[in-house]
C-alpha cells in the first residue's frame, strides 16, 4: 500500500480519484478549497454517476483547506488542481508532505514538474498523465466518463524537474490499480505526456462548439479535424525532442474518444460554465512551441482563434 493518501483539488477529477480510493479501502482524504461541494463531502457520501449501470456512493474524508492538514502526515500528494492554480496549490500544501513522501501532479498539459518541484523539491516530485474523466454535477455529486470504468491508463515517471524515486511510486501505482484506476510507472512517461497532450486536441475543437466528444466523434468532419490537431501536437512534440509512435498513439486516441461517449471534455465543462480553462497549458502550449520551432499548426491557430473571439482564456 501506498500509505496515506492526499488528494489535492476537489473538482471532478480529484473527487473520482479520492472515491475510487475511498471505495477500496485506501487511506485517503480529499483536500478542497471551503467550496459548496467539499462542505457537502463533510456531511454527506460522494455520489458517484457512471455513463451506465446505477450510481453508487462513498464516503470520502475530506479536509476544507490544505491547513487542515497536519504536517508531515501524508506519503503521497496527488495534485488534481486546474493546472492555473497549480503553483498556488501546491504551495499551500507544502507542508502537508512527510520527509519521504511524493507529490504527483496529474494535470493536463506541460510544465507541472516545474510549480510541484519547487514548492517540494526535485527528489520528491513524480510527474503523471491520466486518461481518467470525471466532471463535477452539483455539491456532493460527480460523473465519471464510459473510460473510468477499468479501462482509464495513469502513467507517472520522472521527467524535467520531477526525479523522485521510483518506488513510492510503483505502491501508488499498485494501489490506485487496485481502487479499479489501472496504474503503471513508466520510462517514457515524457513521450506519453506528449501523447496525452495529443489526445487532449479534442477538448479546444470540443470547447469551440460546445458538444460532447460522442457529437464530434461521431461527425466524419469533426474526427478529420480532431486527427489534424493530433498530428500537430505530435509535429511540435517531434521539434522538443520527443518523437512519439504516432499510428500507436492515434490509435490509443481513437478507443479513448470511442469510448468516451457523450461526455463534456473538461474544458468544455469549463466553457458551458463560463470558467477559466486550461487552455493556456495544452493548446495554447501547443502554438508557443510552433511558433518557436517554426512548425505550422493551422488547425491550433484557427480554433484557438475562434476560442479567443468568444473569450475564452
Amino acid at each position: 500500500m501506498a500509505g496515506r493518501i492526499a488528494v489535492l483539488g476537489a473538482g471532478g477529477m480529484g473527487s473520482a480519484f479520492a472515491a475510487h480510493l475511498a471505495r477500496s479501502g485506501a487511506d485517503v482524504v480529499l483536500i478542497g478549497r471551503g467550496g459548496a461541494h467539499v462542505v457537502a463531502l463533510a456531511e454527506h457520501p460522494l455520489r458517484v454517476d457512471p455513463p451506465d449501470g446505477p450510481s453508487w456512493s462513498v464516503e470520502v474524508p475530506v479536509a476544507r483547506h490544505a491547513g487542515d492538514v497536519p504536517a508531515g502526515s501524508v506519503d503521497v500528494l496527488l495534485v488534481l488542481t486546474k493546472a492555473y492554480d497549480l503553483r498556488e496549490a501546491v504551495a499551500s500544501a507544502a507542508h502537508v508532505l512527510a520527509a519521504d513522501g511524493i507529490a504527483v501532479p496529474l494535470q493536463n498539459g506541460l510544465g507541472t514538474d516545474v510549480p510541484t518541484a519547487d514548492a517540494f523539491g526535485d527528489e520528491r516530485v513524480l510527474v503523471g498523465t491520466t486518461t481518467v474523466g470525471a466532471a463535477q454535477q452539483g455539491p456532493g455529486r460527480i460523473s465519471v466518463s464510459a473510460a473510468t470504468a477499468g479501462a482509464s491508463v495513469t502513467d507517472i515517471g520522472n521527467t524535467g524537474r520531477g526525479r523522485g524515486p521510483l518506488a513510492p511510486g510503483r505502491e501508488l501505482a499498485a494501489t490506485l490499480t487496485a481502487a479499479g484506476l489501472p496504474t503503471r510507472v513508466s520510462p517514457r512517461v515524457d513521450e506519453l505526456i506528449w501523447g496525452k497532450l495529443a489526445l487532449a486536441a479534442m477538448s479546444p475543437l470540443s470547447s469551440v462548439l460546445r458538444v460532447t466528444v460522442a457529437e464530434v466523434w461521431r461527425s466524419p468532419d469533426g474526427r478529420a479535424l480532431v486527427e489534424r490537431m493530433f498530428h500537430e501536437v505530435a509535429d511540435v512534440a517531434e521539434a522538443e525532442g520527443v518523437r512519439l509512435d504516432r499510428a500507436a498513439a492515434w490509435a490509443h486516441a481513437a478507443r479513448t474518444f470511442a469510448g468516451t461517449g457523450a461526455h463534456y471534455t473538461s474544458m468544455c465543462t469549463d466553457v458551458r460554465n463560463g470558467r477559466r480553462t486550461e487552455l493556456s497549458s495544452m493548446g495554447g502550449a501547443v502554438a508557443r512551441l510552433g511558433a518557436a520551432h517554426g512548425v505550422p499548426v493551422p488547425a491550433h491557430d484557427t480554433v484557438l482563434g475562434l476560442l479567443a473571439v468568444a473569450g475564452v482564456r
